[in-house]
């Protein structure tokens, strides 16, 4: 499996920790925040840790869970 390229990596990174900051803003745990998503918990702390790549309909899954729109998710990442 090729490796993503460095910049891309500290995009993931980026977007993780406003993801993991958003819900600690909302107190709800991964396990409530999966259950609000329709998610697996296990693709969440994934994605919370920059571990994984996201598609742009689960991100708009993510910022519509967040009530916010997607533009302000990704804003300034």
């Amino acid at each position: 499996m090729a490796r993503p390229h460095p910049r891309s990596s500290k995009l993931l990174d980026r977007l993780g920790s406003r993801i993991r900051k958003l819900r600690k803003n909302r107190e709800w745990t991964q396990v409530e925040m999966a259950e609000r998503f329709g998610v697996d918990r296990s693709f969440l702390a994934d994605l919370e840790r920059g571990k994984t790549n996201v598609s742009i309909l689960t991100l708009d899954t993510v910022a519509r869970g967040f009530e916010i729109s997607l533009s302000k998710l990704l804003s300034g990442l």
